[in-house]
């Protein structure tokens, strides 16, 4: 039987001591897992993603996607998996934000046009505040492999803009920087969609 194990983890980043990142052959199967999952259950990773991710409600659909889609994990012979709800989410994110084939820069560019997308942490305020910011930077990010040098410059040109955001210096990892901002970038451009149709 799989098991996979998801431990919540949106604490306050500045409240953080010196962060641990995960290994890249984790970070490489959570971001393969949520791009599984992103395409085998769409409409409600996307209605998961655009919600409240402090509600019990959020929490149960982000289980409810694990479990669905054990197959994601079945199919790669990952027989146990750890991994926060945020680096899930996040590869969940990136993914849904992809698919359509429109650069993501162009997409957050758009997006920022719109009233800006609900927020719920000071961080996630940040993230929003980021991806409206330097859709560029942001879109240079998403295009990094995972765990690679090129992901890291493109999160340490991003770690300034965050901290300018946050009003606060702020210490994430490479990791979480990018959940964080996949996230943001997600609920930006579902809302400006949304606020288009409308």
């Amino acid at each position: 039987m799989i098991g996979l194990i998801l431990a919540l983890a949106l604490a306050p980043v500045q409240a953080q001591p010196a962060p641990q990142r995960s290994s890249p052959e984790a970070l490489r199967t959570i971001q393969a897992f949520g791009a599984c999952i992103a395409d085998a259950s769409t409409a409600k990773a996307s209605a998961t993603l655009a919600s409240d991710f402090r509600t019990p409600g959020y929490r149960r659909a982000m289980d409810q996607l694990v479990e669905t889609n054990r197959l994601c994990a079945g199919s790669r012979g990952w027989a146990r998996m750890r991994a926060s709800r945020l680096l899930l989410a996040g590869a969940i994110a990136e993914r849904l934000i992809e698919r359509d084939g429109t650069p993501v820069n162009r997409a957050l560019a758009k997006a920022a046009t719109r009233p800006a997308a609900s927020s719920y942490s000071p961080t996630d305020s940040a993230a929003v505040c980021v991806v409206r910011s330097v859709p560029d930077d942001v879109g240079a990010l998403f295009a990094s492999d995972v765990a690679s040098a090129e992901e890291d410059a493109a999160a340490k040109a991003i770690a300034p803009v965050m901290s300018r955001c946050l009003n606060n210096p702020v210490t994430v990892t490479t990791d979480g920087l990018r959940a964080m901002l996949a996230t943001a970038a997600f609920r930006s451009i579902h809302a400006a969609t949304a606020d288009s149709r409308s």
